[in-house]
Order: structure tokens, then C-alpha cells, then sequence
């Protein structure tokens, strides 16, 4: 029987093994609320059982279940020699996931429970205090918190550990990859169904390579209703950038019902937000070289966008002033709709355009991936920012509208 954490003592050294369901709202969707937290329930009496075990069996000091919220939670393993603690730690999360997991997921079958069960695992050591507070005491430590994070950028059937951990695996060192870096740490995976190059293309999968940014991203033009949701949003100015605009000035004129990227472009108007839109002058060298190109009339397409522009304003007067529409000989390769890109809160929708000829024929932009992204997208967002506000402040630039 292991010895428990003393309180307001210090401890060095101590594995926190962190387990957590992915996948967790599919489950709880899938059944009724019992079945859903029975199924959980044998998630964690699993794992505790697994600690238990091991613990006993490499006669470690102290290894307690410290907290679980429904879905998930963490284990605090220690001994004053800190191989066994290791090994616990180690070998615990090594079978849960190649071994346990299978195991409950035939379980949960067997028990009618529907959905995927899929589980990040995270290890991560350092030093905790033990402090008198309720019933069972707390642990309080900076290392808890960073393995915590580690688990929730883990991928679903992985194991990560950091490179804390690493440097003291000893045997179990073979089991994993070095992917990448976490809140300065480097990071080392292991994947409960593959070898290294699995682990490798699962963490690259979720994160990315270095240096990059999440963004939100589309398979083909979003939808009129969703782009209305954009404009909703904006609170000075809306930029509409693009070769012909031929979708968004046709939504402005449709006749169809309900019209809502035209009603959101109304209600902008009449709060007082700009509307800018910036379309190819169809006399411009690039107008002809897209023509030639994609073999269409390209000057005959930016000129009924622009007909359209005008049939709208002339429809609604004075509440579209606030619609202002350019030409511009610069072509920027790609289109964009943003809202209030002088703020800090900006917002740009882009995609673009695909250059050259395609055994395909012509692709419209429409079918090409859009992306959706704001401040946090950090370098990206400040090019395509100044790109946008490049082909407003070069070359020839005429307001036509």
C-alpha cells in the first residue's frame, strides 16, 4: 500500500501523469447521461487501477489519483528514488494506451455505449507542494499546469512527454519521437498505434511545422449567410477586394429570398460603416492577360459587376452612400473581404486565386480554399493586411462609384 503526500511538505521530482478523453462530447451526445458517466467512470477506475498496480509492483513510495472532472484527469507518482517513480509513470501510460484502451473500448461497446473513444496522455515531473486545504489536500506547482497544456495539444491515441521527462527515460527513450516544442519546452511522442513516424505525422498534423499560425480554413467559398455573419460583425469599414466581384454584386441585386449578404450590407450602410471594393480596371494590362488566360471576357465580366454596383445604389440612395467602388490596374493575386482592418480586433476572409492553365478547365475562385484569420494569426495577418492596402495606394486608382 503506497504512503499518501504529506501536507506543507515539498516534493522534487514527482511524475504527473495527465489523461484526458478525446472525443469526449461525442460520447456524452451519443447516450443518456448515466450510461455516459458509467462509461467514464470505467475510463478512470481503469487508469487507477493500471497506477495501483504498478505501484505495487515497483513498491513505490506514493502514486494518488489527485483530480478527475468527468472526462479526465491527472496522477501524482513519487519515490525517493526516482526511477521507480519513472517507471510507474512511464509504463503506466505505455499500457494504458497500447493495451487498456483496447480493453475499454470493447467494454464500452459491450455496455451499448455509443461513440469513438480516443485518449491524450501527457507526462511531464518537477517539484509540487503539499498543502492542508480540504479533504484531501492539494499540490500546488507551475510543472502542473504545463503538463496540463501539453496533454491538450497531444493528438487523440498519442502520449507525449517533455523533455524533462525524456532526459531520465532511460529504456523507455526508444518509444518515442522528438516533435517539436511547447511553452519552451522540447516535446517527444509516442504514438499507441505505430511507430515514430506515426507519432512524427500526428503531432505535424495538429500542430503544424514551426513558426506557423491556426487558421480557419475552407474548401471552397463560404456561404452567402456566412459571409453576411462577417459583415455583421464590422464596425468601420468593410474592404471587398477581388478581380470582378461578380458574386458580391450579384447577391447586392438578387431577387432571391431571404437576401441576406444584401440585407447585411444594408445594415453596415445604415450604421455608418464604409463599404470599399476594389475591382480590375477592365481596360488594364492584367485584364487582358486573365482573358487570354482563362479564355472569357473579362472586361465584359467586371463591367456588369460594375452596372450592378450602380443598379444598387441607385435603388437605395442615399443609404448607400457609404458604398464606395474602385478600379485599379493592380492585380493582387488573390481576394479578400475584410472588416475593420485599421483595428485591432480585424478580420480577414481570403483565398488565392489559382494561376495558369489546368487540365481541368477553367477553376472558378469560388471552388478554390478560402481562410479565415485576425491579429492572432500573427505574420500572415500583417501581409495580407498590407497587400490589400497595397492595391488601394498604388499603381492607378480610380473611383468609379
Amino acid at each position: 500500500m503506497t504512503e499518501q503526500f504529506q501536507p506543507d511538505r515539498t516534493y522534487d521530482q514527482v511524475y504527473l501523469v495527465f489523461v484526458d478523453t478525446s472525443g469526449y462530447s461525442t460520447i456524452v451526445r451519443s447516450n443518456p447521461r448515466d450510461r455516459a458517466a458509467h462509461a467514464f467512470d470505467l475510463l478512470r477506475e481503469r487508469m487507477r487501477a493500471r497506477i495501483a498496480q504498478l505501484s505495487a509492483q515497483y513498491r513505490c513510495a506514493r502514486s494518488d489519483l489527485w483530480s478527475w472532472r468527468g472526462d479526465g484527469g491527472f496522477f501524482a507518482v513519487h519515490d525517493e528514488s526516482e526511477s521507480v517513480a519513472r517507471d510507474v509513470a512511464l509504463e503506466a501510460a505505455r499500457t494504458f494506451l497500447t493495451l487498456d484502451l483496447r480493453h475499454l473500448r470493447d467494454e464500452f461497446a459491450q455496455a451499448g455505449v455509443d461513440g469513438e473513444l480516443h485518449v491524450r496522455m501527457a507526462v511531464h515531473k518537477g517539484a509540487i507542494r503539499h498543502s492542508a486545504e480540504g479533504r484531501t489536500g492539494a499540490i500546488h506547482s507551475p510543472d502542473i499546469n504545463l503538463a496540463a497544456h501539453l496533454e491538450k495539444v497531444t493528438p487523440p491515441d498519442c502520449l507525449a512527454v517533455s523533455e524533462d521527462v525524456y532526459r531520465t527515460a532511460g529504456p523507455y527513450a526508444e518509444l518515442f519521437a522528438p516533435v517539436g516544442r511547447h511553452e519552451g519546452k522540447d516535446v517527444y511522442l509516442m504514438a499507441g498505434d505505430g511507430g515514430p513516424e506515426v507519432a512524427a505525422k500526428a503531432w505535424l498534423a495538429g500542430r503544424g511545422l514551426a513558426e506557423g499560425t491556426p487558421v480557419h480554413a475552407y474548401p471552397e467559398r463560404p456561404s452567402s449567410q456566412e459571409k453576411a455573419r462577417l459583415l455583421d460583425a464590422a464596425a468601420e469599414e468593410v474592404l471587398d477586394m477581388g478581380t470582378a466581384l461578380r458574386t458580391s454584386s450579384s447577391r447586392l441585386v438578387t431577387t432571391e429570398r431571404p437576401a441576406r449578404y444584401r440585407d447585411a450590407v444594408l445594415g453596415l450602410l445604415r450604421r455608418g460603416v464604409t463599404y470599399r471594393c476594389y475591382l480590375l480596371d477592365p481596360s488594364s494590362e492584367a485584364a487582358d492577360t486573365l482573358s487570354r488566360q482563362y479564355e472569357e471576357d473579362m472586361a465584359r465580366k467586371i463591367k456588369d459587376s460594375l452596372e450592378r454596383f450602380g443598379r444598387f445604389k441607385e435603388r437605395y440612395g442615399a443609404e448607400a452612400d457609404g458604398l464606395l467602388v474602385y478600379q485599379t490596374d493592380g492585380f493582387p493575386g488573390f481576394s479578400a473581404l475584410g472588416i475593420d482592418l485599421g483595428r485591432t480586433d480585424g478580420l480577414i476572409l481570403y483565398s488565392s486565386y489559382l494561376m495558369g492553365a489546368s487540365p481541368y478547365g477553367v477553376i472558378e475562385r469560388g471552388d478554390m480554399p478560402h481562410y479565415l484569420i485576425g491579429p492572432a494569426a500573427g505574420r500572415v495577418f500583417t501581409r495580407i493586411r498590407e497587400l490589400a492596402g497595397a492595391r488601394s495606394a498604388t499603381g492607378r486608382v480610380e473611383r468609379v462609384l
